[in-house]
């Protein structure tokens, strides 16, 4: 558990994978010059970079916050091989930190991919219930907009089908979705503010308590190294310049204001702080494991 402010941080883990720094970029030098701090945490010897899929579970104001909800077991993703199908204890290592899914007060999915929504539901028999029967589930309107299938000129992309069928209409369906605009304030001490381009209305999550901040980024950075350079980019983006402008406004935000940064996918330990050094933009990981 970490505390930030008066809030209380912790995370639920769904698995881990890893992918070349090569999707990132080949530049040698440039890897060269990173390698002190990259190697071994951010990318091993053969290039490989981990990549953790958690969700994070906030108590602030009072209330129990799920953040970004994995890809969730049992779902049929066969153009997405890695979540295909999943059969994971994330439901046991979520009562492990002591909370059950009956107790969660808010669930907020930064995107709609399947990676980030999937526990939003979850297999009783043979349909999708709920997973967090007592959350209001926060969506951004031009996210949920973006991949509802129903609407004319709905542009589907092939890893993500599904997704909206299996993860969104039945929490939609239990009359457990409230749509929000992309600059909401949640609760005193948390806002939704927009960070789109990795998809149209991703959005990220802002932690203002006791004058402590955190932006919880979704996938807004996938690697570390676009800490330091923005515009490198592993694909997929909808609007690679928004994503890029997402990148640099936040860790703007992040340097000015002494954030923490809490994106969806860094490895161990997860979260730290962005900073200037030299004229150049750094990384510092935080020192305890959440």
């Amino acid at each position: 558990m970490l505390k930030i402010g008066h809030a209380e941080l912790r995370r639920v883990e769904e698995m881990t994978s890893s992918m070349p720094m090569a999707l990132f970029t080949t530049d040698e030098a440039f890897l060269a010059e990173h390698s002190h701090w990259l190697s071994p945490a951010f990318m091993d010897a053969a290039g490989q970079c981990p990549m953790v899929f958690h969700s994070w579970l906030l108590v602030a104001d009072g209330k129990l916050v799920v953040i970004d909800p994995c890809a969730g077991n049992d779902r049929h993703f066969p153009h997405y091989p890695m979540f295909h199908m999943l059969k994971t204890p994330y439901l046991e290592r979520f009562e492990a930190t002591g909370f059950r899914p009956e107790e969660v007060n808010y669930v907020f999915c930064t995107h709609l991919h399947g990676d980030h929504c999937g526990w939003n539901t979850r297999l009783r028999g043979d349909r999708l219930v709920p997973t967090f029967p007592n959350a209001r589930y926060l969506m951004v309107r031009r996210e949920f907009e973006r991949w509802d299938p129903r609407r004319p000129g709905h542009k589907s992309v092939r890893e993500n089908e599904g997704v909206f069928e299996s993860s969104v209409l039945p929490v939609l369906e239990a009359g457990l979705v409230d749509l929000v605009e992309v600059e909401h304030s949640m609760l005193p001490s948390l806002a939704i503010e927009p960070s789109n381009g990795h998809t149209l209305g991703h959005s990220s999550m802002h932690l203002r308590s006791d004058s402590r901040e955190a932006y919880f980024a979704g996938d807004a950075f996938h690697n570390v190294i676009q800490l330091v350079n923005p515009d490198l980019d592993v694909g997929g983006a909808e609007d690679l310049p928004a994503t890029c402008a997402s990148r640099r406004r936040l860790i703007r935000r992040c340097i000015d204001r002494n954030a923490l940064l809490v994106p969806a996918h860094f490895p161990a330990p997860y979260a730290g702080w962005v900073r200037e050094q030299n004229g150049k933009t750094v990384f510092v990981p935080i020192d305890v494991e959440i």
